[in-house]
């Protein structure tokens, strides 16, 4: 779009140019190459225990995507997750991720472990389709697994919480069994008393609170006052980001609550290797 100033009236005037921008032909080539790259086996996910914060036993844990870029290595999400505001992008990578989930269930389960639930990451615009809960159906009955033991994580901003206030689109989900996590609260646009109206039934809590925890008595207060709100609600608890001994020390004396970091456990290359580690 260009602005043009109009000789005779002097008035701003707006000519519509249908030329793309250089940004948006870069996302678009991006969007090109990961639904190439999808289609060419060039992405893989990993799988990051979530543990509880007492026992440090397994409960959860949460599938992370990969490319294996041709030209410039590995990749995590934060070099190409913009394309991802592309509907087909978002919906083939979150199939993708589902189905490599539920395969990796299929295969501990048959090794007799004892299963975990898993989280996927989706966009807010999987809930606005139709297809999200018939993939899941689809899926979970392909692989021979409970839908149950799934967990979508979708990252916490405005539009999510006005998308999950609205029951139809959660409602299909919830009869499957699949559980709805609000990913990294606490980082976005969500007030305290949107959770109210949010059904969300875990609460993943941003690596943010743990900056100056615990060397800071504000910081120790304010998340302490956050996990207590959470209990309350009745809502899963975890926290994001525990990268030190002061930090878990400090989160070990919290009931109720289960944990991810690196300091407790890396991303695993199989669902299996994340399950033994734990």
């Amino acid at each position: 779009m260009n602005y043009v100033r109009n000789a005779a009236s002097r008035v701003p005037t707006v000519e519509i140019d249908d030329e793309p921008t250089t940004s948006q032909r870069t996302e678009d080539t991006l969007s090109s190459k990961i639904l190439d790259g999808l289609r060419a086996a060039e992405f893989h996910v990993v799988y990051q225990p979530i543990v509880h914060a007492e026992t440090r036993r397994l409960t959860g844990v949460e599938c992370l995507l990969r490319w294996r870029h041709p030209q410039y290595g590995l990749l995590l999400p934060g070099s190409f997750i913009s394309a991802f505001d592309n509907h087909e992008v978002a919906r083939e990578a979150s199939r993708f991720v589902l189905e490599s989930a539920c395969r990796q269930l299929s295969e501990a389960q048959r090794a007799g472990q004892v299963l975990p639930r898993v989280a996927v990451n989706i966009q807010p615009s999987e809930l606005l389709g139709d297809t999200l809960s018939g993939d899941i159906a689809e899926l979970t009955a392909q692989y021979g697994i409970d839908s149950s033991l799934l967990e979508l994580e979708l990252l916490e901003s405005e539009d999510v919480s006005k998308l999950l206030s609205l029951q139809q689109f959660t409602h299909p989900l919830k009869q499957l069994g699949v559980r709805i996590a609000l990913d990294d609260f606490g980082s976005g646009y969500s007030s305290l008393a949107a959770l109210a109206s949010i059904p969300a039934d875990t609460i993943k809590v941003a690596r943010g609170f743990l900056t100056r925890l615990p060397d800071s008595e504000r910081a120790c207060t304010l998340m302490n006052g956050v996990l207590d709100l959470l209990n309350k609600l009745g809502m899963t608890i975890v926290v994001e980001g525990v990268e030190t001994a002061a930090q878990l020390e400090w989160l070990s004396r919290h009931e109720n609550i289960h944990l991810q970091g690196y300091f407790l456990a890396r991303p695993k290359a199989t669902l299996a290797e994340a399950i033994a580690a734990c």
